[in-house]
């Protein structure tokens, strides 16, 4: 059986679904909500912000992109991919994360149990150090009002200080419509951004970032063409993309094909379409 990676000369698969910043392709818009979220996480004192984007536009890439540039001695961060339940709930996530706690787990018993040791471990393991919190809630579209509205909370000042944590609130583009009904909330948002997908004269930068990523050592793999092709179809998500790229890689390889051209694409995307019909 053929090897893709030795056919195509590459050390890594280049359009695998894993969230690799490395693969990170700072678009016109990923660059911006990069840099916005760096802005709201340094400037300490916003409290409160969101991040919306449709499924698949790299929401996740781009915060795990934020994450590693944040200085460790500085910040701390907790994280919720899956943020629902009651209030108590998700705190009891970020206790158990600012415990050391290797799931984060362990919720108390109730509220002001909650409250009460989220605000110790806040002294203890974030104030005292000098250090700040960022909470990341993902799916925050799932969040019942009630819990948005307590959540909102943990942003207050301690002790007459800066606030010593920021809320990051992620979710599908309904998340901004959930928000606007919680004046409460929203007028507390020291930022909001949604994240475009990537432009029609982007696809091809995109395409060959993450070929060079993948160790590639052509700037020919995918025939001219191919990227139009690519956004038509995908209105430049970048999942969908990376899902039709990883079929075509593989199916060019085992062909033994010297590069990807547009019959193979639209052979692709037509049984693509016709599968999830």
């Amino acid at each position: 059986m053929i090897n893709c990676l030795d056919f195509w000369k590459l050390v890594r698969p280049p359009f695998d679904a894993a969230t690799d910043p490395a693969f990170f392709f700072e678009s016109d818009a990923h660059g911006e909500a990069l840099a916005r979220l760096f802005y709201f996480v340094s400037d300490r004192s916003m409290g409160l912000a969101a991040l919306t984007g449709e499924i698949g536009s790299g929401k996740t890439m781009t915060l795990q992109v934020l994450l590693n540039r944040l200085r460790p001695d500085l910040y701390d961060h907790a994280v919720l991919f899956t943020a629902s339940g009651p209030f108590e709930a998700i705190l009891g996530e970020i206790n158990g994360h600012l415990r050391g706690d290797a799931a984060g787990s362990g919720v108390p018993a109730g509220r002001t149990a909650a409250v009460a040791e989220f605000r110790r471990l806040l002294r203890e393991k974030i104030v005292a150090l000098g250090r700040h919190l960022l909470v990341v809630l993902d799916e925050a579209q799932f969040l019942e009002p009630a819990c948005l509205d307590e959540l909102k909370c943990l942003t207050n000042p301690v002790d007459g200080g800066a606030p010593p944590v920021s809320l990051l609130l992620v979710g599908q583009p309904e998340l901004k419509e959930h928000l606007r009904s919680l004046p409460q909330v929203y007028q507390r948002l020291g930022l909001i951004y949604h994240l475009r997908h990537l432009q029609r004269a982007e696809v091809g930068p995109y395409l060959q970032h993450r070929l060079n990523v993948a160790g590639s050592p052509r700037t020919d793999l995918f025939a001219e063409g191919c990227a139009d092709v690519l956004f038509e179809f995908s209105g430049g998500c970048p999942r969908q993309i990376n899902r039709i790229c990883k079929l075509a890689v593989d199916r060019a390889c085992l062909l033994q094909q010297p590069s990807i051209d547009v019959k193979i694409l639209t052979l692709i995307i037509e049984d693509f379409k016709k599968q999830f019909a």
